[in-house]
């Protein structure tokens, strides 16, 4: 199984943190995608996150995430990416030992040249089968911090000396996986097309990559390796297995479903049978008030009704649309493949794995959760002006920058969209009491912090990223109570699903039942004025019954 990106961002961390019971929780995330992850003898993702036990660090998670991973069934981890670049030595090491101690694989990215040559490429043993895997990420520019160690990039040299390593070892297999290209990019560049081609003449049987947060398509490339003419697979990206943010375009992603075949008379190995599971990340916020669950779900389970069938009708229909795109994509050249999930199937696994405290393809490495010291309760504020990316992920993506209405924020500050919204928090708190009351819901709304429920942050003021609470005549506003305008334009009795692609103009609407009708709305608004624009000139000529509802902290106020 190889699967792609698997992220742990700011966002991802407050969700999971329990504020009452002071822990940590991420076995959900990937509780509905291990029954299939742990099928296979060997199971690859590309781990966009370290173990640093810092929870002040942006590019760190909690050691509780790492044992959700090897519960899922994950036994080898791809570390050549743009986030282990952004980490520094130290956290590089308590990475690696960490993953040891779950016996969890890893390549890519390595202390020094001495160590990288006694442990490049990655070897697996498993069922008489020797599967080398190597592994690189194209950094555009290395920031300091990381520039202690080392971290394969692909330069065509390095990939001709580690194949010959690799050949070395007499593997049955080789596995190419690359973190390249650029965020959302949808067609696999010259260049990538060049390096895979040259992968697959050293010797490559298979090669992968990830990195633009989306799927890109699969190709049947043909090469020549000493002499003989060969086909070789390559999946350009495989998208995101965790997404990193809630923008509904990076949440597909697909796994490659691969067994491999040897004759034991020739030693020769072959691609027996292979597939692509398409995956979809889901965010739940409506099973459990006030907070937000992640789930990595196969999108055939929702499709069918077997897994998640409460799942709200939108989501559901965004799981099935995410299949559908990859069946779209990858139709010609790969097959799908389903597996009979069900709900009762699900909780079996989860319950074998909570029982043995170990996942069911590596039941010889023992894990408890109560051997983990607790990690810290979440430090950072989550911050996102303009922007579906927490801080971390716009600082790495600097994707062009939409302009903020506030005054005190120079142009020559601007020099990432995190730098922007201190700059901001600090040009509005600066004054020790805010009289403008009124101003503050709207300053609120650009603020978002991931912990939405009863947590409070005014810990947190002092912290380096921004504070999350504004000080109103001697006392502390909690950063929940929101002002905002909505537009609804529907109430039915019976839920009526709405084709977006046809009625463009209702892209994004909600469904919230209340007093027996399914209320339908629309937008979400700081600005009085700016919803009344959108609603005289767009709603209300086609929808003469629709009106502006004003909420208050998640709560209808008035009409």
């Amino acid at each position: 199984m190889i699967a792609g990106n698997v992220y742990q961002t700011e966002k991802h961390i407050h969700y999971a943190y329990d504020e009452a019971q002071k822990k940590y929780d991420f076995r959900h995330e990937l509780k509905y995608i291990q029954p299939l992850l742990n099928l296979g003898d060997v199971t690859i993702a590309n781990l966009k996150t370290s173990f640093g036990r810092n929870s002040t660090d942006m590019f760190s998670s909690p050691d509780e995430f790492a044992l959700a991973l090897k519960y899922s069934g994950i036994n080898a981890v791809m570390h050549a990416n743009i986030h282990t670049a952004n980490i520094d030595k130290p956290t590089l090491n308590r990475t690696r030992d960490l993953l040891n101690s779950y016996d969890i694989n890893h390549t890519g990215a390595f202390n020094d040249a001495m160590e990288r040559n006694g442990n490049n490429p990655l070897i697996i043993n498993k069922k008489g089968f020797r599967i080398a895997v190597l592994n690189y990420t194209t950094l555009v520019s290395r920031p300091t911090i990381s520039q202690t160690f080392v971290i394969n990039e692909p330069d065509k040299s390095a990939i001709e000396r580690d194949m010959r390593m690799a050949h070395a070892n007499k593997p049955d297999f080789i596995v190419v996986y690359f973190d390249w290209g650029i965020n959302k990019q949808e067609i696999p560049s010259f260049q990538q097309m060049d390096l895979v081609q040259f992968a697959f003449q050293q010797g490559a049987n298979f090669v992968v990559g990830t990195q633009p947060n989306v799927p890109m398509r699969i190709d049947y490339m043909n090469y020549y390796a000493n002499g003989i003419m060969k086909e070789g697979i390559v999946a350009y990206s495989l998208g995101n297995l965790i997404a990193s943010n809630e923008e509904v375009r990076n949440r597909n992603g697909y796994i490659i479903d691969m067994e491999l075949k040897k004759n034991s008379f020739t030693e020769t190995t072959h691609i027996n049978d292979w597939g692509v599971i398409p995956v979809y990340t889901y965010y739940d916020t409506t099973s459990t008030k006030g907070k937000t669950k992640v789930f990595s779900i196969p999108c055939s389970g929702v499709e069918s009704g077997d897994i998640l069938a409460s799942i709200p009708y939108i989501e559901k229909r965004r799981a099935v649309n995410s299949a559908y795109e990859i069946r779209k994509l990858l139709g010609a050249n790969a097959d799908e493949i389903q597996y009979n999930m069900s709900e009762l199937a699900v909780n079996n696994v989860e319950e074998t794995i909570n029982i043995t405290k170990a996942s069911l393809n590596n039941k010889f490495s023992l894990k408890r959760e109560e051997d983990i010291e607790p990690s810290d309760a979440p430090a950072l504020a989550v911050i996102g002006i303009n922007s579906a990316n927490p801080p971390s992920l716009d600082m790495l993506y600097k994707e062009p920058e939409k302009p903020v209405a506030t005054k005190g924020v120079s142009a020559a500050k601007k020099n990432s969209k995190l730098e922007m919204a201190k700059n901001n928090v600090e040009t509005v708190f600066g004054v020790p009491v805010i009289k403008d009351t009124v101003a503050v819901p709207a300053l609120a709304k650009q603020i978002e912090i991931a912990a939405q429920s009863s947590v409070n942050i005014s810990s947190s003021i002092k912290t380096e990223v921004a504070p999350t609470m504004a000080p109103i005549s001697g006392k502390s506003l909690n950063i929940a109570v929101d002002t905002f305008y909505r537009i609804q334009f529907y109430a039915l009795k019976k839920l009526i699903p709405l084709d977006t692609n046809y009625y463009t103009h209702l892209k994004g609407y909600e469904v919230q039942q209340e007093d027996s009708l399914y209320k339908y709305l629309l937008g979400k608004y700081s600005k009085f004025e700016e919803c009344q624009n959108y609603w005289k000139s767009q709603i209300q000529p086609r929808y003469k019954q629709s009106f502006i509802v004003k909420y208050v902290s998640g709560k209808r106020i008035l009409k």
